[in-house]
């Protein structure tokens, strides 16, 4: 092993979902044979001395992270890795923390865009993709065994929805909409997180683990969400989609962000991103951007069922618009996204350079 990688490289997490979105890059290090640690930051112990002796460079999916450690007193270089596909939410790139990201990943061409539509003079972003998209396009499952687990019937279509959070806030956002879809067949529910507990009242399957959606994703023939990750994912498999449209979602434009304080942008400067968003006309329109996010079925709740009823049909093709998003949100999803990743993490530790690597 090179001299120059003998520095130790820690991955930080605050939440499980952290957690899961960087353990796939953290065991291909572990791969390499290189002295790397995963560690969990809680805050009740911000001022331990354990943070203050973090590696030199830490990875993180979280940008709030990153200050807290900077207060208990940690000094080095971050590198943030992406956890999601979603351009639609507003919180992407819009906060001071990620301006100050040494090396930043985009999880596609779209979320560069963003990026240069809020800071035009930020060079700290490389193309990245997503660290789980390895196992998950490679990910095999056997239908009829799944199914067997699940109670589901293997010879008809399954169905998964798959939102996303909001559902404790508002009866109208993510897991409160699987009220339309009650008594459906096969129909598989697989909550936000942060949603779990309020999942349990609907009358449907739930996977054994909070936000373990990757297999359901493969398993299932209609994947309905919302403006959730998942869509993206979905599509990249080529699943038949139902986008659902609302007045509004959590954490997108227009509803007020809950974050308060360390904004990049101006209050004027974001006024003018509100004023254009447009959520009732477009609800899928990515923030920032004149874009729409759809690759599929659109419809209100209250037309889920017909609409799905369609779907499984296969009434009608969305091949274009998959094409088109799957290369705007996921940087070459072809099995070697911890490889790039990798190689352009170690040059930046080695070099301090930040250089796009295949």
């Amino acid at each position: 092993m090179s001299a120059s990688y003998t520095s130790i490289l820690d991955f930080i997490y605050t939440s499980e979902k952290e957690r899961t979105s960087l353990l796939p890059l953290f065991e291909h290090f572990q791969s390499l044979e290189l002295p790397i640690r995963m560690v969990k930051i809680h805050r009740r112990n911000l001022f331990k001395r354990y943070i203050r002796e973090l590696a030199p460079h830490v990875v993180v999916a979280y940008d709030l992270v990153i200050p807290r450690i900077k207060k208990a007193g940690w000094r080095g270089k971050t590198i943030y890795v992406d956890h999601g596909l979603s351009p639609v939410k507003y919180y992407a790139y819009r906060y001071d923390t990620f301006h100050s990201i040494d090396l930043l990943f985009y999880p596609g061409p779209v979320f560069k865009d963003i990026m240069h539509v809020i800071n035009p003079a930020f060079k700290n972003g490389l193309l990245g993709g997503l660290s789980k998209m390895d196992d998950f396009v490679s990910q095999k499952i056997n239908r009829d065994v799944f199914c067997g687990e699940l109670g589901l019937d293997a010879s008809k279509p399954i169905i998964l929805f798959a939102p996303t959070w909001g559902g404790k806030y508002n009866a109208d956002w993510g897991i409160g909409n699987a009220k339309y879809l009650e008594g459906y067949p096969n129909l598989v529910i697989s909550p936000h997180p942060a949603d779990y507990r309020a999942a349990k009242k609907f009358k449907a399957i739930l996977p054994k683990k909070p936000g373990s959606t990757d297999s359901l994703i493969k398993l299932a023939d209609v994947v309905i969400s919302d403006v959730s990750s998942v869509v993206g994912e979905a599509s990249i498999l080529g699943k038949t989609i139902i986008q659902i449209r609302l007045p509004n979602y959590p954490g997108c434009f227009p509803v007020p962000d809950k974050r308060k304080s360390g904004t990049w942008l101006s209050d004027n400067q974001l006024q003018k991103f509100i004023n254009v968003s447009d959520p009732v006309n477009r609800p899928f329109k990515c923030a920032f951007l004149d874009k729409d996010w759809i690759m599929g079925y659109t419809c209100e709740p209250k037309d889920l069922i017909p609409t799905l009823n369609f779907a499984c049909a296969k009434s009608q093709t969305f091949e274009k618009e998959q094409t088109y998003w799957n290369m705007q949100n996921c940087y070459k999803p072809d099995g070697n996204t911890n490889g790039r990743l990798a190689k352009m993490i170690l040059n930046f530790i080695e070099t301090g350079e930040l250089k796009q690597l295949e």
